[in-house]
């Protein structure tokens, strides 16, 4: 039966001790940042349970980096992934949905998140797409900033295209 719950100090080490695969975070520095954030409302960090076994997390930024988002007060999808061994069963999606309902209940009807461009962000691109997601027309950002064309851009985890998501 998959759950869902808040993150705190024992879902964080269920972390720290799965092989999650490609895109994964094991560092446990990076989750006490991540635990301080959530603990002190900046954003809200779910962590999807699976027979005693953390699946997922996921995370809604309250206030999103990416300066259109903060701009228009849109929250933001963030650090969505899914443990290597629970892939392709729906728990991504659930989560998405999860954190949805988050950002209805607190009075946000738009969301939007961001994805990679290059082959390992295929999968997320499909899932985000399927859920309703949509581009947000402004083009790529590399490290929150907009490319103009003929920019030379490394082609790294920090070039990102923007979705948004009404939320009915």
């Amino acid at each position: 039966m998959l759950r869902f719950e808040p993150l705190d100090q024992t879902n964080v080490s269920a972390i720290l001790n799965c092989d999650g695969g490609n895109g994964w975070k094991n560092d446990p520095a990076a989750w006490a940042e991540i635990l301080r954030q959530h603990t002190a409302g900046e954003r809200l960090v779910l962590v999807a349970i699976e027979k005693n076994q953390a699946a997922a997390y996921g995370s809604l930024l309250w206030q999103s980096g990416y300066p259109a988002f903060a701009s228009q007060r849109i929250l933001e999808l963030h650090d969505l992934v899914t443990a290597k061994a629970h892939r392709h069963r729906g728990i991504a999606t659930a989560l998405i949905a999860q954190l949805e309902a988050h950002a209805r209940a607190a009075g946000h009807r738009q969301i939007g998140l961001g994805v990679g461009l290059y082959a390992d962000y295929g999968p997320a691109q499909r899932l985000y797409t399927a859920n309703g997601y949509v581009l947000d027309g402004r083009g790529a950002t590399y490290r929150n900033e907009y490319v103009t064309p003929g920019t030379p851009i490394r082609m790294d985890d920090d070039l990102i295209l923007w979705m948004t998501k009404t939320l009915t």
